[in-house]
């Protein structure tokens, strides 16, 4: 019932007080509540008598029911738990361990607390319940799990709505992932700038928007020269200095062909037919494409389409050309490799 600090002894209960009387050593007198109907029913629920437990527990005080509820809990019954508890943190606890969400959720609207409603979102999304997923995390304000949940779905609309709200709230690292999963480059950028990451922009745009370098390192020689005038100078325009860029003019040219592909979102169910292209880059890819159009043999077709099998045989006649041996005396002569001796004319 209770745990001792020290060694006492026993004086005696009164019942019309419901407390048992302790001393110890030093003759302090301690008095501990002591109620028989919560030992009685925690005798009789130990013994699995449940229903005359039952019948006992109106006559124990209310104020004992939190008590009741860490008892019966330790015995591993939370269901019998959750209906004594009468605290809301305890019950809400309970009722996430018992995956109740609407008890859990009742609670979580009286008290308002964002930890209640975090919690509860991660257990709604575990048990695949997403749209309460959803709404718990908005709750609470949980952009990372929101992040996660709209990412997993595929949900467009939803991220683009998360990055309003990340901004709102200053969460730019929430906000820069949203606009990078919309293809929304131009916004990228912007932010990092926005944020002081401009030297953070200006690799941003050489990688995906090189036709915005110019404009970012002018921005990154204005800052610099605040503090370094000659870190400053020493910056690159590809403006001005283009043979530095690797493949420049090659990543111009693929950033116009494919501006118009960045506001199309393939469905989730179409990740396995991009996933191997994630490992080549755009420059590659068309540069790839260049020296197989350069390098493609262009065979001799008929007027079906199907290869012209006189002409192949004409090719390997042609291969097999008689070759004349300038060392061999006149009358000699070499035919694939045989000796074949000719006559003079005289």
């Amino acid at each position: 019932m209770y745990h001792l600090d020290r060694p006492m002894y026993l004086m005696g209960y009164l019942a019309n007080q419901s407390r048992v009387y302790l001393i110890d050593k030093e003759f302090n007198v301690i008095g501990y509540t002591l109620l028989l109907s919560l030992i009685e029913y925690k005798t009789l629920v130990m013994r699995g008598d449940l229903e005359s437990a039952n019948e006992i527990l109106p006559s124990i005080p209310k104020t004992q029911y939190n008590s009741v509820a860490h008892f019966l809990e330790s015995r591993g019954m939370l269901e019998e738990a959750l209906e004594i508890a009468t605290d809301a943190d305890y019950k809400f606890d309970l009722a996430v361990q018992l995956g109740k969400l609407e008890v859990a959720k009742a609670i979580a609207v009286e008290a308002q607390s964002e930890s209640k409603w975090k919690q509860l979102g991660e257990l709604a999304m575990s048990t695949g319940k997403l749209e309460a997923s959803e709404e718990c995390l908005l709750q609470a304000k949980d952009l990372s799990g929101l992040l996660l949940l709209y990412s997993s779905l595929g949900d467009a609309e939803g991220v683009e709505k998360l990055a309003s709200l990340a901004k709102e709230h200053g969460k730019n690292n929430v906000a820069f992932l949203c606009l990078f999963m919309l293809g929304k480059l131009e916004d990228c950028i912007q932010l990092l700038v926005d944020s002081n990451r401009i030297p953070e922009a200006a690799l941003m745009a050489r990688s995906y928007l090189p036709s915005k370098v110019s404009e970012i390192v002018a921005i990154w020689r204005k800052d610099l020269s605040k503090v370094n005038p000659k870190a400053a100078d020493s910056l690159a325009d590809p403006a001005e200095y283009p043979n530095l860029f690797e493949d420049w003019q090659v990543a111009l040219t693929v950033e116009q062909n494919v501006a118009s592909q960045r506001g199309h979102y393939p469905s989730a169910d179409e990740y396995l037919n991009h996933a191997e292209k994630s490992d080549t880059t755009l420059v590659e890819a068309f540069k790839r494409m260049q020296v197989i159009d350069e390098e493609e043999p262009v065979e001799a077709l008929d007027e079906n389409g199907e290869p012209d099998e006189e002409v192949m045989e004409t090719e390997e006649n042609v291969d097999e050309a008689v070759q004349v041996d300038t060392d061999q005396p006149e009358e000699t002569v070499l035919v694939n490799g045989n000796e074949v001796l000719t006559q003079h004319d005289e």
